[in-house]
């Protein structure tokens, strides 16, 4: 690996709050050196940008170029910072959550360990939520505890190693329902013989109720294998709740040779159908969607 670990970014815009998805880096003098991954949270700035840009900015203005310039940086003494391992890319989303009078910073690392949550899977993913008024005190939501999935005969349904979960996070606001992505989760396809396709096809989890109730929805886990379908869909690149939290809205850009589709699904939704061979992986709640054309399965 390189000694320069290239420009430093700021990049998003959270209500007064920003995070970098790639390493925190520190000045020591006239070298750099990486730390572990990190979040800086401001109290009274709004950050947005790069570096690298206003630096640009700044070379206008004393070329004469740019009659004024002014510009924001993260606030340097009221802030929070919270850390997790290094290699998680914690920070790689953030979102603002408040719930029975407590407020959260929710953050993802989507490649965090989570083999002591989830037996079997290898760098999984992880969604936190962090104190708001607290350096460092963050706590696992524990979306999904379960490993890879397999059906009454043993064959494996699924694979949750390196499915990126947490790549996606989103509020409905106050005590409101939070969602959270796994775009590179991939389903194997059982018809009409062992393993015919194992695709990415993506899923997201709701949680409700203090963050203690959870629910999944995987619109593209259906039986249109193929990238010229919705084998390769991606379900949860991005995501959103309506302010009511009564639907989600889930973005699969690699549907249909990557022209993607936008779902907008009824968060009370439930899919009890169970496809043949998948035994009780059909069963409890929206796992397996048979078909969005079919009136009993219509979100």
């Amino acid at each position: 690996m390189a000694n320069d670990p290239g420009p430093a970014r700021i990049s998003g815009s959270f209500n007064s709050s920003s995070c970098s998805s790639t390493s925190r880096i520190k000045e020591e003098g006239s070298r750099r050196r990486r730390s572990s991954c990190g979040c800086r949270i401001s109290t009274n700035v709004n950050v947005s940008g790069h570096l690298f840009l206003a630096v640009a900015l700044v070379v206008l203005a004393v070329a004469g170029w740019v009659p004024a310039v002014g510009a924001f940086n993260v606030d340097t003494v009221n802030y929070v910072l919270y850390e997790e391992r290094a290699n998680s890319m914690f920070g790689f989303s953030v979102t603002l959550h408040q719930e029975q009078q407590r407020s959260w910073v929710i953050v993802g690392a989507p490649t965090a360990d989570t083999s002591d949550l989830q037996e079997g899977v290898v760098n999984g993913g992880a969604v936190f939520r962090c104190d708001i008024s607290e350096d460092n005190r963050c706590s696992r939501v524990p979306f999904d505890a379960k490993g890879n999935t397999f059906n009454d005969k043993n064959e494996q349904v699924d694979t949750k190693s390196n499915q990126w979960f947490g790549a996606t996070v989103a509020s409905a606001g106050v005590d409101g329902p939070l969602v959270a992505c796994a775009p590179r989760y991939v389903f194997h396809q059982l018809q009409p013989r062992k393993v015919e396709r194992v695709e990415p096809v993506g899923t997201c989890f709701i949680a409700r109720n203090s963050m203690q109730q959870f629910s999944e929805y995987s619109p593209c886990r259906t039986m249109y294998w193929g990238y010229h379908r919705q084998g390769s869909c991606q379900a949860g690149f991005s995501a959103s709740l309506t302010k009511t939290g009564d639907r989600v809205f889930v973005g699969a850009p690699g549907s249909y040779y990557w022209q993607g589709q936008v779902y907008s699904i009824n968060t009370d939704a439930v899919f009890p159908y169970k496809p043949p061979r998948y035994g009780q992986f059909g069963e409890g709640g929206q796992i397996y969607s048979f078909s969005l054309n079919n009136p009993r399965d219509k979100v």
